[in-house]
């Protein structure tokens, strides 16, 4: 008699058996239950996750003599017949043989024939993807109404193929990819019941390899089987599967721990001088790195659970590399495992990620430096502001604020002198000391009271620094509102400001932050009821007005 496949003979045939996928078994079993027995299935999942399995399942629990059941017998003979594939109500179609519009149309012509055996037809259609756009076209109609004795079950591993035409036809079942710990529980009754001397912890490696597919454990399980009829061992399972090994892992990753670029290349070399792949090493190493990542994040996880001597080796290397490196260390082996799918040589990608990992750059402690680094210059810029020098504040006067008359608040452009009615100066009072900050907050209160706008917002730029020997001197942080404060119009109507607010003439001088300070120019002895008669007057107004210029007193 031929041989059959482990994954054959150990085929699940009824919903108990089923493994990994309880959302689906617990739905089916109940619809039977209840009599909701849907016209049209839509299994779709990662391949080796139970589709067509389950679809025989369902087909039997439909068509068993004690029927329609959850729990078929699998000892009649409707039963018997879907086992063995020899049943005459149960059709097996591979969409990617009968792809085309003609199979649909024989298809749509059979559905109208009762069933021979059992009470349902059941056509499980395998990778219905495959099918083409008229052939989807023609399967519509009969997929929305089949006859009542027809169960259409389609499976794919490709769902996002399938037309939303089909998609509204069906009801939709999720397979998921099956953990690491089911398929391992399997696996052991597998080899109990075959008979079979597998070492646990070959069996941990093959359940982790088989990547959530039962199907494709089994087959590697069979193979291993006929490789050694001694137990099979990890040993054994990682010269089957090509795999590089723990140790040369483990030796590796101490390489790159230690940033020894040398040692890393020496352990490469002996590894291709030893037949193994370059891709596969590079897998390997950034899957230890993800086990070290989620180590140093969980150590309890299921996914990184060792025993023994592995979970000391693991524990030890997770504490050698931060977070952020074996994220890096992650990226890089897997942009070079994709290189090496079309470069000519695939050792040099890795050479130049282990070069790159080897030469990596604390990244955490970058950041401290450049935390370190910015906290400096705030001191070295606070220093230099205290150490700048700041003239002694002589007495000050206390800030009278002035108001003009309604008609005159908007009189003056931005581009001529200011002016005021003459103020009896006399009467302001004086204090000992002179509040800057009033002072400065008095003259931009008073600059927007008057409709000065455009000077009020070159001025604000600055701030107030000194206010001695009848000299303001005001500090800008921009060179532009310097410039503009500086000019006449403008250096005019904040010395007016200022005389008004301070009760004394204040003559104006800017300077840039960080530049010296210029010596205080000695105050001209101005009378301010003279000037500020001499420039109202109305003919040098318009001559102002007219051909521009400033007013330049000759004494």
């Amino acid at each position: 008699m031929a041989y059959v496949a482990l994954y054959r003979q150990w085929r699940p045939q009824d919903f108990e058996n089923l493994v990994g996928q309880e959302h689906i078994r617990r739905t089916l079993k109940n619809a039977i239950e209840v009599g909701k027995i849907a016209h049209a299935y839509l299994f779709s999942g990662p391949r080796g996750t139970g589709k067509t399995s389950t679809a025989k399942i369902l087909a039997k629990a439909l068509n068993c003599i004690q029927g329609p059941t959850p729990t078929p017998c699998n000892v009649c003979a409707n039963c018997d017949k879907i086992t063995a594939g020899t049943s005459m109500d149960v059709f097996e179609i591979d969409a990617a043989s009968n792809r085309g519009i003609d199979e649909i149309r024989d298809l749509r012509e059979t559905v109208k024939f009762a069933p021979v055996d059992g009470r349902y037809k059941v056509y499980i259609i395998d990778e219905v993807h495959m099918l083409t756009t008229e052939a989807f076209n023609a399967l519509l109609k009969t997929l929305e109404e089949p006859p009542g004795h027809v169960v259409f079950i389609l499976a794919t591993t490709e769902a996002h193929k399938i037309p939303a035409t089909i998609h509204s036809r069906c009801q939709r079942y999720d397979f998921r990819r099956i953990d690491v710990k089911t398929i391992h529980e399997r696996l052991a009754a597998v080899a109990q019941g075959a008979g079979l001397a597998v070492a646990d912890d070959a069996l941990k490696l093959i359940a982790t390899h088989a990547e959530g597919g039962m199907r494709d454990a089994l087959s590697v399980l069979d193979q291993c089987t006929a490789l050694d009829a001694d137990t099979v061992t990890a040993v054994k399972v990682r010269q089957l599967l090509g795999l590089i090994g723990h140790e040369w892992v483990w030796k590796l990753t101490d390489a790159l721990a230690d940033r020894d670029a040398s040692r890393a290349l020496l352990v490469l070399d002996e590894l291709i001088v030893m037949g193994k792949e370059v891709r596969q090493l590079l897998l390997e190493m950034a899957l230890y790195a993800r086990s070290l990542m989620l180590y140093k994040a969980a150590p309890s996880i299921e996914n990184i659970a060792m025993s023994g001597d592995e979970l000391t080796v693991l524990e030890k290397h997770s504490a050698e590399f931060t977070h952020g490196e074996l994220v890096k260390i992650i990226q890089i082996m897997h942009e070079a495992a994709n290189e090496t799918k079309w470069s000519p040589e695939p050792r040099i990608s890795a050479e130049v990620a282990l070069l790159s990992v080897c030469r990596r750059t604390d990244s955490e402690n970058l950041d401290a430096l450049i935390r370190r680094i910015e906290v400096l210059e705030e001191q070295l810029a606070g220093d230099a502001s205290a150490a700048s020098p700041r003239p002694t504040a002589p007495a000050p006067v206390k800030p009278v604020m002035k108001e003009l008359p309604p008609a005159e608040s908007n009189t003056a452009a931005a581009g001529e002198p200011y002016s005021k009615p003459p103020q009896n100066i006399s009467a302001a009072p004086r204090a000992s000391t002179v509040n800057i900050k009033d002072v400065w907050d008095n003259m931009l209160k008073e600059l927007l009271a008057d409709g000065k706008r455009s000077v009020h917002a070159c001025v604000a730029q600055g701030q107030l620094l000194s206010l001695a020997d009848q000299q303001a001197v005001i500090q800008f942080t921009a060179n532009f509102p310097k410039e503009r404060t500086e000019k006449a119009d403008y250096r005019a109507i904040l010395e007016s400001v200022l005389e008004n607010i301070c009760g004394q003439p204040i003559q104006v001088q800017c300077r840039l932050a960080g530049t010296p300070a210029k010596p205080a120019a000695k105050m001209p002895n101005r009378q301010p009821e003279n000037r500020v008669a001499a420039e109202d007057h109305p003919v040098l107004r318009e001559a102002v007005k007219m051909f521009g210029g400033d007013i330049v007193k000759q004494d």
